[in-house]
């Protein structure tokens, strides 16, 4: 069943990111265009799932792939008959091409090294990990990020859910969650190559800055490590949030496709959904400066995704918990803000909190 898991990842990513993307102009580029969508995809599944459990519909697989390749289906009935399987032959080895399959062999080895590295020992690595597992277990089976139940459940609910959703759903088809969370937790982090690339590549209209950023970017030891947490998912759809963003000077219908990304971004951690807010903001503001003007579609963007992770899972959580259960649930202990302020009453990797004096 392994085999057949990793086949309905790449279908449940594809299809949803040809969906998303059908009604802007794309990249034409057609290794671009596709592998692009792979990201759109893998940031509208777990936002599909919580969509669905929120009008008590369970995130099971087969309603998920059902919905994901609907449209592609219509898409492919509908053009039949100007289908052209010869165009595939068509792809020449371009200064463009090459490059992209150099990233691409990056990528691979990138992949290669964490996961061959995940599978050397038969445990999961530290607390994080299990504690997923977790997760990832009672949403294969419950099917539910909004059960009453997973309030014993670490990170589910308060806390946001989706990297233990995107886990859960692919764990329902393998009897495995060690595997589950070994392997796609590798391909995830080792696809950031891929969405780094072609956001720099857009970003700096240099295909070899990419590829050079590309190279730096899997030449860095830390970077995401093998650690089995929810980073792994919110960090590489950064790129293609960016991306997505970028592309709105193309066409400003891709506001639409950056604002549903950056659902699964500001729900998959509340601290790196917080950096990715600031990143966010920073990024507007420079462009901005930089161009001398007010870029509506982008902000547009910035506001779509803030207005659906709120609507959709802060308000319920708020409603359901309350303020100060919600905080509790995301790590933040009420005392320490009361004591300290906001930022630093999280509880810090020296299991203690950090205080002011800790960062200056």
């Amino acid at each position: 069943m392994a085999y057949f898991t990793i086949l309905l990842f790449f279908v449940y990513t594809f299809c949803l990111g040809f969906t998303a993307s059908s009604f802007v102009k794309n990249s034409d580029n057609f290794l671009e265009r596709n592998l692009m969508r792979i990201g759109y995809g893998l940031s509208l599944l777990p936002f599909l799932a919580v969509v669905l459990n929120l009008v008590g519909v369970p995130a099971d697989w087969r309603i998920l792939l059902a919905v994901s390749i609907a449209y592609p289906i219509y898409f492919i009935i509908r053009n039949f008959s100007k289908f052209d399987i010869s165009s595939f032959a068509k792809i020449s080895l371009t200064k463009t091409n090459l490059s992209i399959l150099v990233m691409l062999l990056i990528f691979l080895a990138t992949f290669y090294i964490y996961g061959t590295g995940a599978f050397k020992y038969p445990y999961l690595e530290d607390d994080d990990s299990w504690g997923h597992a977790e997760g990832v277990k009672y949403i294969a089976v419950e099917k539910n990020v909004f059960s009453d139940a997973t309030k014993h459940v670490r990170y589910v609910n308060p806390y946001p859910p989706t990297y233990d959703l995107l886990m859960g759903i692919l764990h329902q088809t393998n009897d495995s969650v060690y595997w589950t969370l070994k392997f796609f937790n590798a391909l995830v982090v080792s696809l950031s190559i891929i969405f780094f690339y072609f956001f720099v590549k857009e970003f700096s209209g240099s295909r070899n800055k990419a590829l050079f950023a590309a190279f730096a970017l899997a030449s860095i030891p830390a970077f995401l490590s093998h650690f089995i947490w929810a980073l792994a998912l919110s960090v590489p759809l950064f790129f293609v949030v960016f991306y997505a963003t970028e592309m709105i000077k193309h066409d400003w219908r891709w506001f639409i496709v950056a604002g549903l990304s950056m659902f699964t971004v500001l729900t998959s951690s509340p601290t790196h959904s917080t950096y990715f807010g600031l990143f966010f903001v920073l990024y507007l503001l420079t462009k901005m400066g930089l161009e001398r003007k007010f870029l509506a579609w982008d902000a547009a963007a910035g506001a779509l995704g803030l207005a659906l992770s709120f609507l959709i899972w802060w308000l319920p959580m708020l409603l359901r918990h309350g303020f100060e259960r919600t905080i509790q649930g995301l790590g933040f202990r009420i005392g320490y803000i009361k004591e300290y302020g906001l930022g630093t009453a999280l509880r810090g990797t020296g299991d203690r909190i950090y205080t002011f004096k800790d960062f200056f």
